[in-house]
């Protein structure tokens, strides 16, 4: 799985880059039979995407050179066998991300001069999202969770083990002698067993090795602001706290060593203390819309709202969380959406507008999948000011 960032929606989000944006979207399977009919699927999707930039009057190398890393993912079959609950793919001339998500999405592909975001949003929106850091001497994993699943996100340039920072330590005797009075003088020697001294070594060496794991996943962490939930021994989980600068850490973790549990048992001991976490945050951002609606502080207008994220002055959007706005509008499927040229799709560009605004200037967005917006409608917002 690839972990999905505020700073990967930021970056395409933006609205100053030139040449039609093409933002292609598809649910997908993890295993079973529907791996086989993925393939399938995502080459109508291109396919439609491919007669809508003829309509549009692209040239026909030009639109062969924008869609030719869609075109090589269809034709990837072990690919296909690796896929997560959904898969995002964003290209422009000179530029193309492609995101295996562990959420649905809806089969839409839209074209305009700018990419659509919003059928990821969920994934950022503090809706039951989480991350869990399994820390261990021989095993680490970073794994990205909602309320029934999590998924190990592929790690570069960060460290799985000890083993990967340190070198096993040279063979020693097993006494070692500790003179009681100031160099250069005579004096009795104490001798310490060889275990003292090594649990010092180890407590060195293993704070260095966690500042690596902790500088290495600052890249997967930029931008994200997901409550992350550790789960290790006491003495492991401690260190960590002290040499991470990931702000969103948990205060409650779970105390066990993680080398032997597997992903869902990672999932079953986390889960209760992320479920606690987001009840309380999701309450507060209730408790405050209910204060400032009325003035002048909330509102519930989409148009104010969008106006108000586009000024940066939209500290917390609150959306409706299942099905978000591309997924009701998508009726046909796939959908292939020109922007700013269907009406259907007019207030789901408008929302799309306004969560990307609010990441961008670092607000908040909230995700309501079990109970109603505030409000009534399927979006809202506190505003800074």
């Amino acid at each position: 799985m690839d972990l999905l960032t505020r700073t990967n929606l930021d970056l395409l989000s933006r609205r100053d880059q030139d040449g039609e944006h093409v933002s292609l979207f598809m649910p997908t399977h993890r295993f079973g039979s529907g791996t086989e009919a993925d393939p399938i699927q995502w080459k109508n999707i291109v396919t439609g995407m491919q007669s809508v930039l003829i309509e549009r009057g692209m040239r026909q190398s030009d639109i062969d050179d924008l869609l030719a890393p869609a075109w090589s993912l269809q034709r990837d079959t072990p690919a296909w066998q690796y896929m997560s609950d959904g898969l995002a793919m964003f290209l422009r001339p000179g530029q193309e991300q492609t995101f295996r998500v562990p959420v649905d999405v809806p089969a839409v592909a839209t074209v305009g001069a700018q990419f659509v975001v919003g059928p990821l949003l969920r994934i950022l929106t503090g809706d039951e999202h989480f991350l869990l850091l399994a820390v261990s001497q021989r095993r680490l994993r970073l794994l990205e969770g909602s309320r029934h699943r999590v998924e190990e996100v592929v790690l570069r340039d960060v460290p799985a083990g000890l083993r990967d920072v340190v070198a096993p330590p040279e063979a020693r005797s097993n006494t070692m002698a500790h003179s009681t009075t100031p160099a250069g003088r005579g004096g009795p020697a104490v001798f310490y067993g060889h275990r003292v001294a090594d649990e010092h070594y180890k407590t060195n060496e293993i704070e260095r090795f966690l500042r690596h794991v902790a500088d290495g996943l600052e890249g997967y962490l930029a931008g994200q602001d997901l409550p992350m939930v550790l789960v290790g021994l006491d003495r492991l989980v401690s260190i960590y706290r002290d040499v991470s600068r990931y702000p969103h850490i948990v205060d409650d973790a779970v105390s066990t060593n993680p080398d032997q549990l597997s992903a869902e048992e990672l999932h079953a001991a986390a889960w209760p203390v992320v479920a606690q976490r987001l009840r309380a945050d999701k309450q507060r951002t209730v408790e405050r819309f209910e204060e400032l609606h009325g003035t002048g502080r909330a509102s519930t207008d989409p148009v104010k709202i969008e106006k108000a994220a586009g000024e940066g002055r939209v500290d917390t959007l609150l959306l409706a969380g299942g099905p978000l706005c591309w997924e009701q509008a998508a009726t046909e499927s796939p959908a292939v959406v020109q922007l700013g040229a269907d009406d259907a799709f007019a207030h789901c560009e408008l929302v799309d507008r306004a969560a990307a605004d609010t990441l961008s200037r670092g607000g908040h967005i909230y995700a309501f999948s079990e109970t109603p917006v505030p409000g009534g409608g399927d979006v809202a917002a506190v505003f800074r000011y």
